[in-house]
């Protein structure tokens, strides 16, 4: 089954109370999460920097201004370049990027050939962040659970993907990410990090674009960081075009452990500036420096097999968890999508 086909995404248990969620929104300034309702019984949930020159949605669906119930099993949104024309409006927020539809859902996670539905009963939703639960029993004697991070200061995404093997005897698990993009099947890989347009197994990271000229199209140009240095598993990229994709971890969880995968995305506004950011993703080090491990837990990085994580010497203020000040943060909260938007864009 293509990637893009596993976008079913509706999760069924109740989220958040949509009161509860609200007034944290409205009470804390700090907040970089806002909910629009686009219909009587859906809506989006934008991320975005306190500029508003990147922004990264989800859809979710529920009663109008109190209960979410579900939420897309994969991100839905991405778009970066702000325009002159950018307003607060509903009905425009999209449309005053530059560079939009990113991605048509990402960083799904499978485990094993079953799908990672997210459990509104134990999701949460903080600034930048979402737990989206965990699944029991998604394999015989494993756990898996998804968060996702949307960093403030950079425009990246992150999945946190790990499976817990409650069982007696070690188990060789396969961890599937899989998305899709939102270039409909144009543009092309622009390169890799072992410098040509195959992406494989050896490759740390792999830019697209929906276009081999820079923003011929409209859409962003994606790096996403694969894995790294000190990498202990082994990779299969089973599917990576400008369409969708799916990379498979091969992971060993000895009796009673987690481990985790982590991947990246990171939009750009041109193939230049992708490159210049690139080697972000060679290795935990790198990753560090570039501020993007911010928000993980030194126990969190130690079950990462993707990568050699360095552990956090401090938690630094780069995700809305660690925001102190209100004022720029403040300015983040601004209305979103349009209900066109949200039935344009849907894949399921």
């Amino acid at each position: 089954m293509s990637s893009f086909k596993r976008l079913k995404g509706m999760a069924g248990a109740s989220m958040v109370a949509g009161a509860g969620l609200v007034g944290m929104m409205a009470s804390s300034a700090r907040a970089g999460v806002k909910t629009s309702w686009t219909g009587t019984d859906e809506g989006y949930l934008t991320f975005h920097d306190a500029n508003k020159d990147w922004a990264h949605g989800f859809y979710f669906s529920g009663s109008n201004s109190s209960v979410i119930t579900d939420i897309y099993s994969s991100i839905s949104e991405g778009a970066i370049g702000k325009t002159a024309s950018c307003t607060t409006s509903v009905t425009t927020f999209w449309n005053c990027y530059s560079y939009s539809d990113a991605y048509d859902g990402v960083l799904g996670l499978g485990v094993n050939g079953n799908w990672f539905d997210p459990v509104g009963a134990d999701a949460v939703i903080t600034d930048y962040q979402i737990d989206a639960g965990t699944n029991v029993d998604i394999d015989t004697d494993l756990d898996a659970s998804i968060k996702w991070a949307f960093l403030k200061d950079d425009p990246v995404t992150r999945g946190l993907f790990t499976v817990t093997n409650k069982g007696a005897i070690e188990q060789s698990v396969t961890f599937q990410i899989y998305g899709n993009w939102g270039s409909d099947g144009q543009g092309g890989i622009i390169n890799t990090s072992n410098d040509d347009q195959t992406v494989d197994s050896t490759d740390t990271w792999v830019t697209i674009s929906d276009d081999l000229v820079d923003g011929a199209n409209g859409d962003p140009v994606i790096t996403t960081g694969i894995s790294g240095e000190g990498s202990t598993v082994d990779t299969t990229v089973v599917d990576l075009d400008t369409s969708d994709y799916d990379i498979d971890y091969t992971v060993t969880i000895p009796a009673g452990e987690s481990r985790s995968v982590v991947v990246f995305h990171q939009m750009s506004k041109s193939i230049t500036d992708a490159s210049a950011i690139e080697s972000n993703y060679e290795s935990g080090s790198a990753l560090s420096s570039a501020g993007l491990l911010v928000g993980l837990s030194n126990t969190e990085r130690s079950r990462v097999v993707n990568y050699a994580l360095p552990k956090a010497a401090e938690v630094a203020a780069r995700t809305g968890s660690s925001s102190s000040s209100g004022g720029s943060a403040g300015a983040a909260l601004m209305a979103l999508i349009a209900a066109l938007g949200v039935s344009r864009r849907r894949r399921v």
